[in-house]
C-alpha cells in the first residue's frame, strides 16, 4: 500500500493526476446513467443504449489512463505505438460493452461475470497502453501488483454492480453517484497499483514495430476526443430522461382514470407499453409495470396492431400472462391521438366464457363417469387415423371386464361406479399418455395404438393390461378382484376400414372370452400362432443361457497400415437344438423386447474377457453394448466386477456403443462413459452414419474409435454418397486424431478404395471370417513378427489363420 501511495505523489504531477481523476468520475457518472437507461429498454433500442455504455465507459478507462501517463514522472515516454494504443481503446469499450450487457441479468454469479469482464477489460487497456509506450528506459513489471491491480478493478466493479442493482431494486430516484464513485476506484485503483509494479532499468528496450505518435498529440487527442463523447453521452441521457419524466408524468394521469374502468385498458407507444389500468395487470399477473414494461409483443405474440385497428368486432387473442400462461381474451384497438403512434387496446378476460364451452364440449366428447373419450370420440379417432397413418400399422384393442357385474350386483352401483374410474387410472398408466384409451359403455373399453411395432407391440400392452386389471383393487374398505379379456385386431393386415376393424376385434374379443378369459386373442390365428411363436422364443431364449446353447465368435481388426491383427470383436451366437443357429438380428432385438439384454450383455462380457485374458500377445478386446444396458444405472460397477473377477487388463478392452444410448438421457450415459473411461476403457462410436449420427456426440464425450457402419462400404464402390460420407467420416477421425475403422470389408476393390482415403483400421469377412477363438491360435497364440513392408500382403495371412 505504501508504495502505491509512493507512487502516485512522489512518481506522479498531483495536478494531472487530478484531471484524470475528474475525467474518470465524470465518465463513470456518464456510464450509469446510459446503463440505467439500457435497463429501460428493450430490442434495438437496448442494444444501442449498451453500445453507447460501451463507447462512453472504454474511452472513460482509455482518456483517465493516458492522461495519468503524462503525469507520470518515472520515466519520460518519448512516443506511443499507434496500432497498440489503437487496440487498447477497442479492447476497453468492447470489454466494457460485454460487461454491462450481463449486468443487465437478475442472477447474482451474472454481476460477478461481469465484473470480471468489466475488470479484464480495464486491466487489458492499461497493460496494453503501458505496452504501447516508447521510452528510452526497459520497463519489469511486478507480478504481485500486478495480481493486485486487477483484483482491485474485479472486486470495485463488483461492488458497483451491486450497490448499481440495489439501487434498483428500491426504486431509488437518486442519481447513480455510489455506483459511479465504485467503478471510478475500480479504474483509478487499477490504474495507479498497475503503474506501481513497474520498475525502470536502464538500457534501451526492444524496439516496437509500427507507427508512433508523440505523447503531445496523443494528449491531446485524448482531451477533445474523450470529452466530445463524455458530453454528447451525458447531453443525450439527460434529455432521455426529460422525455421519459414527462411521458410517465402524462400516463399517471390517464391511469386515475383508467383505473375505473372494468375491462383491462393497454396504453401503447409503438411497440411498447406505456401504460396499463388496474383491471389490465389483474388480469395479466403484475403488480405493476415497473421501470421496465413488457413489450407488446410480449403480452400479445403475433399481435397485428395495424390489422386489429381496421376491425370494429372484438377480435380473439391470447394474452401472455406473467408467469407464462396464456389467457384468452377479446381486444379492441383504437387510436389515442392522431399522428401520435400511440393506441389504446381494451382488453376482455373470456376465460370463464371458455370454461363453460369447454365443460359443454368435454361432455359431450367424454364419459361422464370416468373422463375417458367415449364412443362417438373413439370411432372418429380411429377413422381419422387410418385416413392419416396410410399404410402404416394400427392396432385395436377391444376391452372387456371379467367379472365386473359379479362386483356391481354384490356391492352395489356406486362401488361399481367407483372400481370403474380407477380401471380408467389403471388402463392410462399400463398404455401410455400418447394412446388414445376410450370407454365404449359399460365395462367396455378400447385402445388405439399407432406406429409401434405390431403386432408384438399390441401383444405387450396386452398383457400389461391384463396384469393391471388383475390386481386387486380396495374400494371402500373391499378388496375386490375382477379381470380382463382382450381382443386385437391389426390395421391394415386384418380390415381395411374402421367398421370392419372394430368388428373383427371384437370377434377376437369373444375368443378370448370364450377360452375363459384373462387373456388376449388376435382376430387372425396366423397372427395368434406367431404371438404363441413369439413367447416359445422368449421362453427358450431365457433357458438357453443355462442349457449352455449360447457361444462367442471372434471377427478380427486388421491394422492397414502395419498389416497385423490387433484386436477381436466378440460376437454373441445362438444356436438352437431343433432350429439350429438362429440369426442375432432375431433375437438381440427380443432380448431387448423382454427385458433380458441385461443377463445376456452381462454373460458375453464376463465370457469375452475371461477368454481374452490368457490371450497371448494381449490383443484388444471390442465388445458391443445394448443401450438398455445403462438404464438399472449399475452398469459400471458390472464392469469392475468381472474386470476383477477374470483378471482383464480395462487397457485392452473396447467397449463400443450406439448412438441410440445418447439419444434418451444423454447426461446419464455421458456420466456412465466417463467413470469407463476412468477404469481405461476404450469407448467406440459403433454404426456411425446411420440413425440420427451427430457431431453433437464428439462434443459430448470423446470417443476412443469410430466405426463406418457396413451399409456404407456395401454401396462405396456405385454410390457416390456413400463415398463421400465414408471419406467425411475418415476426415473427421483424422481431424480428431481418432481411428476410424471400416466394417464390412468383402472385396479387395473396398479395401483398395479404403486404403485410397486414408482409412487404417478394417473388419470384414475379406481378412476373416467371425469364428471361435481356436480358429485364430495362430494369431493369439504365436507373437506377432515385424510389419512387412506390404500391408496388404499381410492380410490374407490373417485371413488364412481363420481357416
Amino acid at each position: 500500500m505504501e508504495r502505491v501511495i509512493d507512487c502516485i505523489i512522489f512518481g506522479h504531477d498531483l495536478r494531472i493526476v487530478a484531471i484524470a481523476a475528474a475525467v474518470c468520475a465524470f465518465a463513470c457518472f456518464t456510464t450509469f446513467l446510459i446503463v440505467e437507461q439500457t435497463s429501460r429498454e428493450s430490442g434495438r433500442r437496448r442494444m444501442l443504449w449498451l453500445c453507447a455504455a460501451g463507447i462512453v465507459a472504454g474511452m472513460g478507462i482509455w482518456a483517465t489512463h493516458f492522461i495519468a501517463m503524462l503525469a507520470y514522472k518515472a520515466a519520460p515516454v518519448t512516443a506511443y505505438n499507434v496500432e497498440r494504443t489503437i487496440m487498447s481503446i477497442a479492447v476497453a469499450i468492447v470489454l466494457s460493452g460485454v460487461g454491462f450487457w450481463i449486468s443487465l441479468s437478475d442472477r447474482h454469479l451474472a454481476r460477478l461475470l461481469a465484473a470480471t469482464i468489466l475488470g479484464a477489460g480495464i486491466s487489458t487497456m492499461h497493460y496494453i497502453g503501458m505496452a504501447a509506450m516508447i521510452m528510452p528506459h526497459r520497463m519489469i513489471l511486478d507480478r504481485r501488483f500486478v495480481i493486485a491491480s486487477v483484483l482491485i478493478s474485479v472486486i470495485f466493479s463488483f461492488a458497483a454492480l451491486v450497490v448499481r442493482k440495489r439501487r434498483v431494486d428500491r426504486n431509488s430516484h437518486i442519481l447513480p453517484w455510489p455506483a459511479s464513485a465504485l467503478f471510478a476506484l475500480a479504474i483509478c485503483g487499477m490504474h495507479f497499483t498497475g503503474m506501481s509494479s513497474a520498475v525502470m532499468v536502464p538500457g534501451r528496450p526492444d524496439a516496437i514495430h509500427g507507427t508512433s505518435i508523440g505523447g503531445e498529440g496523443l494528449i491531446a487527442a485524448v482531451f477533445l476526443i474523450a470529452f466530445a463523447i463524455l458530453a454528447i453521452g451525458l447531453v443525450t441521457v439527460v434529455e432521455e430522461r426529460k422525455i421519459q419524466r414527462q411521458a410517465a408524468s402524462q400516463a399517471h394521469r390517464l391511469r386515475r382514470l383508467a383505473d375505473a374502468a372494468v375491462e383491462g385498458l393497454i396504453l401503447t407507444d409503438g411497440i411498447v407499453v406505456a401504460d396499463a389500468n388496474r383491471s389490465l395487470l389483474d388480469v395479466a399477473g403484475y403488480t405493476d409495470l415497473g421501470d421496465c414494461p413488457p413489450a407488446l409483443a410480449e403480452l400479445f405474440p403475433g399481435l397485428e396492431i395495424v390489422q386489429l385497428l381496421a376491425r370494429a368486432a372484438p377480435t380473439e387473442f391470447e394474452l401472455v400472462t406473467s408467469s407464462g400462461d396464456r389467457c384468452p381474451v377479446e381486444l379492441v384497438a383504437r387510436p389515442f391521438e392522431e399522428g401520435s403512434g400511440m393506441f389504446v387496446l381494451a382488453v376482455r378476460d373470456i376465460r370463464e366464457r371458455r370454461d363453460a364451452a369447454a365443460r359443454i364440449a368435454h361432455l359431450a366428447y367424454h364419459d361422464v363417469l370416468t373422463g375417458l373419450p367415449n364412443r362417438a370420440v373413439f370411432i372418429d379417432h380411429l377413422a381419422t387415423t387410418l385416413l392419416q397413418t396410410g399404410r402404416r400399422k394400427v392396432a385395436l384393442l377391444c376391452l372387456d371386464l371379467d367379472g365386473f357385474k359379479a362386483v356391481n350386483d354384490l356391492y352395489g352401483h356406486p362401488l361399481g361406479d367407483e372400481l370403474l374410474i380407477e380401471v380408467s387410472h389403471r388402463l392410462r398408466s399400463a398404455v401410455g399418455e400418447e394412446t388414445l384409451v376410450a370407454r365404449l359403455g359399460g365395462d367396455e373399453f378400447a385402445v388405439v395404438q399407432v406406429g409401434a411395432r405390431q403386432p408384438a407391440q399390441a401383444g405387450q400392452i396386452a398383457d400389461s393390461v391384463i396384469a393391471a386389471l388383475n390386481r386387486p383393487f380396495e374400494l371402500q374398505d373391499q378388496s375386490v378382484r375382477i379381470g380382463c379379456s382382450v381382443g386385437i385386431a391389426i390395421y391394415p393386415t386384418d380390415a381395411s376400414t374402421a367398421s370392419n376393424l372394430i368388428k373383427n376385434a371384437d370377434l377376437a374379443l369373444y375368443r378370448a372370452k370364450g377360452e375363459g378369459g384373462r387373456l388376449a386373442r388376435f382376430y387372425e390365428p396366423a397372427m395368434d400362432e406367431a404371438m404363441r411363436e413369439r413367447r416359445r422364443m422368449e421362453a427358450e431364449l431365457k433357458l438357453a443361457l443355462g442349457r449352455d446353447e449360447f457361444s462367442i465368435d471372434y471377427q478380427p481388426l486388421a491394422d492397414l497400415n502395419t498389416g497385423k491383427i490387433t484386436g477381436f470383436e466378440a460376437l454373441l451366437r445362438w444356436t438352437h437344438p431343433e432350429k439350429g443357429a438362429i440369426s442375432p438380428d432375431d433375437f438381440i432385438p427380443l432380448a431387448e423386447e423382454c427385458n433380458y439384454i441385461d443377463t445376456l450383455g452381462e454373460w458375453v462380457l464376463r465370457q469375452a474377457c475371461k477368454e481374452a485374458a490368457s490371450w497371448q500377445p494381449a490383443l484388444r478386446l471390442s465388445v458391443n453394448l445394448s443401450p438398455l444396458q445403462f438404464i438399472p444405472g449399475n452398469f459400471v460397477d458390472i464392469v469392475r466386477r468381472i474386470l476383477s473377477e477374470t483378471g482383464m487388463d480395462p487397457l485392452r478392452l473396447d467397449l463400443e456403443i450406439t448412438e441410440g444410448l445418447l439419444i434418451k438421457e444423454p447426461e446419464k450415459a455421458v456420466a456412465a462413459l466417463q467413470e469407463l473411461k476412468k477404469l481405461g476403457i476404450q469407448i467406440s462410436m459403433d454404426d456411425f452414419g446411420t440413425g440420427y449420427s451427430s457431431l453433437s456426440y464428439f462434443r459430448m464425450f470423446p470417443f476412443d474409435k469410430v466405426k463406418i457402419d457396413r451399409s456404407f462400404i456395401n454401396e462405396m464402390l456405385d454410390n457416390p454418397h456413400a463415398r463421400a460420407i465414408i471419406r467425411s467420416v475418415i476426415g473427421l477421425g483424422q481431424g480428431l486424431e481418432m481411428p476410424v475403422i471400416a466394417e464390412g470389408v468383402e472385396t479387395e476393390e473396398q479395401l483398395d478404395a479404403l486404403m485410397a482415403d486414408g482409412c487404417t483400421q478394417v473388419q470384414g469377412y475379406l481378412i476373416s471370417r467371425p469364428g471361435p477363438i481356436a480358429h485364430f491360435d495362430r494369431v493369439v497364440v504365436q507373437a506377432a513378427g515385424p510389419a512387412p513392408r506390404s500391408p496388404r500382403r499381410n492380410l490374407p495371412a490373417a485371413k488364412n489363420s481363420a481357416a
